[in-house]
């Protein structure tokens, strides 16, 4: 059986705003098969939204700012002018990603 690989999101970085469209880099932690991998990356926005659209959209998450809640997939949206990533949780969006401590 193949390896199940993820990626946490573990923190963030925002540039010129405070909204999901100004998170600039994310900084995540590569989980398979349920442990931690390695360091925490970081990759930046543009980064993550490719990612994301050239692969499972199921591999990247963030925890919920509550730790008895489930986290929530992250997913690439778009303002018309460029893409950002949010997660979706329960089939809407929510701010999980904003709730990451900031770096």
């Amino acid at each position: 059986m193949a390896a199940k690989t993820t990626y946490k999101c573990v923190a963030r970085e925002m540039s010129g705003g405070s909204s999901h469209e100004h998170i600039a880099y994310l900084w995540w932690i590569k989980i398979v098969d349920g442990k931690v991998v390695g360091e925490p990356t970081r990759s930046s926005r543009e980064q993550i939204v490719a990612f994301i659209e050239s692969y499972n959209q199921d591999r990247v998450w963030c925890p919920d700012s509550n730790p008895g809640r489930t986290g929530a997939w992250v997913r690439v949206h778009s303002n018309g002018r460029i893409k950002y990533v949010q997660t979706v949780a329960d089939g809407r969006k929510s701010d999980n990603l904003l709730s990451l401590p900031l770096r």
